[in-house]
Formats: structure tokens, sequence, C-alpha cells
């Protein structure tokens, strides 16, 4: 893990400070102890940890007032979601408590550690098996709200060519504007009348998954809004590849193959789905993320890599 991904409360301690100080004044009415800063991303929001009335607890707490409407239905989000995926093995954090004044979201702490995390500590051949749980559980958060809508792809390409644009590194921008290609291109040939939309995870990869003992928990739901069902299941695929972590040795639109498949399986996606839809939005995910001036060489170089295999496998449908 990169300096760039761990957390960044060291980089901002007097903006983590004035964080603290306003969350203890926001609990302060409560049986609440705050312990450790977890995250911050100045202006926005930061997480905490520590104990809500005697058990272990995260608290999240908006830093711009401009969010608060957003946090309130994030965490009637969660709770939707808690009523169905309270059971392991797949779940998520239970909600606590919503202070709706200062935007303080409180949920059951979830042990252990990110899927990902957790899957660099097995051997490659163990890998495949912990990451289709993934997908199992994306299948079960998203299954209730799935339905069909007429397909809006345009601002999604829209949003890709910006992104690209912004690229900082020289080999990335080349391979991108490559697969920016290929992606309009194939902008052209998904016109169909339909495609699968749900209430989206909003941040789906597998960090944002905890795993422990067999039982995986969804964290930092942000479903408030529906999107096309295959732009979380990219999301994940992607940001697992651009990390390395291609178990199968095997890749399919530049990510896992084995992954890839197991995603098409559970969902039982149509041939135009998984050749045509979650493909753009590969392309969508790859070209979105624009890697940071000072990422260093080795993400660089696996993301050149997905890129590169992405774009070799759309020559082949587009």
């Amino acid at each position: 893990m990169s300096k760039i991904e761990q957390s960044n409360i060291e980089l901002f301690p007097k903006e983590t400070k004035a964080a603290w100080a306003r969350l203890e004044s926001a609990l302060g009415g409560y049986d609440a102890l705050v312990e450790a800063a977890l995250h911050i991303v100045p202006g926005k929001h930061a997480l905490f940890k520590g104990r809500w009335q005697g058990a272990k607890a995260v608290f999240r707490i908006v830093l711009d007032e401009a969010n608060l409407e957003t946090a309130s239905k994030e965490f009637a989000e969660l709770t939707r979601a808690w009523a169905y995926m309270r059971e392991p093995p797949l779940t998520v954090s239970q909600p606590l408590h919503f202070e709706s004044d200062q935007g303080v979201t409180v949920t059951a702490f979830a042990p252990g550690r990110g899927l990902l995390y957790h899957l660099w500590s097995l051997e490659p051949a163990a890998r495949v098996g912990r990451i289709n749980l993934a997908a199992d559980w994306l299948h079960k958060y998203t299954q209730p709200t799935v339905e069909l809508r007429k397909p809006n792809r345009r601002p999604w390409r829209t949003w890709a060519e910006a992104a690209a644009a912004k690229q900082p590194h020289e080999a990335l921008q080349k391979a991108e504007a490559r697969v920016l290609q290929k992606m309009k291109k194939l902008y052209g040939q998904i016109d169909l009348p339909e495609w699968r939309v749900a209430l989206a995870h909003g941040d789906f990869h597998l960090n944002n998954l905890h795993y422990h003992a067999g039982t995986v928990t969804g964290l930092d739901l942000g479903g408030t809004n529906f999107a096309p069902l295959y732009k979380d299941i990219a999301r994940a695929l992607v940001h697992m590849a651009r990390r390395g972590m291609v178990p199968s040795g095997a890749r399919r639109f530049g990510v896992d193959a084995a992954a890839f498949e197991h995603y098409v399986k559970r969902f039982e996606l149509t041939d135009t789905e998984a050749n045509g839809f979650l493909p753009y939005f590969i392309c969508f995910e790859t070209l979105i993320k624009v890697e940071h001036p000072d990422m260093p060489k080795q993400r660089i170089e696996h993301a050149l890599a997905m890129s590169e295999a992405l774009f070799a496998d759309m020559k082949q449908i587009t």
C-alpha cells in the first residue's frame, strides 16, 4: 500500500484536530467516546473510531454543510439495506444513530480488514474464491432495486473524456487515448432500448468490503441514486486490476478473467451486457480515476498493463 492510499490524517493534523473537536461537541449529550482518527477529507468529511453506548463504533462527520442532506440520505439508505443485509456472511454495518444538525453518522464497527488487503495475504490460488465474495455481496445488495430503464450512455462517455484529458502520466495518456477511442466506437454499437439499473453502492471496491472470519461487510454506502448495474461491477474489477490484483493470471477486458466471469454468472448477464455494457463501464472506470502525479512507478505499470490489455480486447468487439 502506497502512502497515497494510506489514511491521510498525518497530512492534515490541524484539520483532523478541528474535526475531532467538532465531533465531540456534536456527541456531547450522548454516551459516546471518540478514541482515534481514521481518515479525513478536508472540507468534506472525517472518520473516527470509538465507543457508542459501550460498543465499538465508527463516527463519520460531515465538514461541509452543503453535504448534510446527502449524509441524511446515505443513513436512510444504510437503514434500508440493513433490513435485508443484517445476517452474515453478506452484510452491512449496523446503523446506530444519525445526528442531523452536524451530520454525524454512527455505525457499528466492522471487524477485519479491507477485502483487497486480505487478498494480498493469501496465496494466489486462494484469492479467486475470496474475490467472488465481492460479486455475491453486490448481487445481494442490488437485487431488491434492480429495474430496466432506457440507457443514458452519453454522460458517462463525456465524463470519461474530460478525465482522460487530465491524465498526468505520458505513457498512460497514450494508452488511455486508445481506450477512449474504442469506448466511443462501442458507444455506437450498444444503442439498445433497455439496460439494468439499481441503487448503486457508489464507490464499490474491495476495500469498501471488510472481510472477517468468512463474513463480508459493506462499508461507505452511498446508494441514494439509481445507476447502471454494470458501473459498480466495473469499479471493483478496475480497482483490483490497477493495483496488480489479477490472481487467475488471465485477463478479460484488462481485468481478472475469473473475477469477470463470476460477475457475469452471478448477475446472469446477457451477451450484450457482458460484451457491451460492462466493457463500456470498464472503459469508463479506467479513464475516470486519474492517477496522482506522484503515483509510485509500480502502480503506473499496473495501470498501463490493464489499459493495454483492455484495448486489445476492445479491438475484438469494436
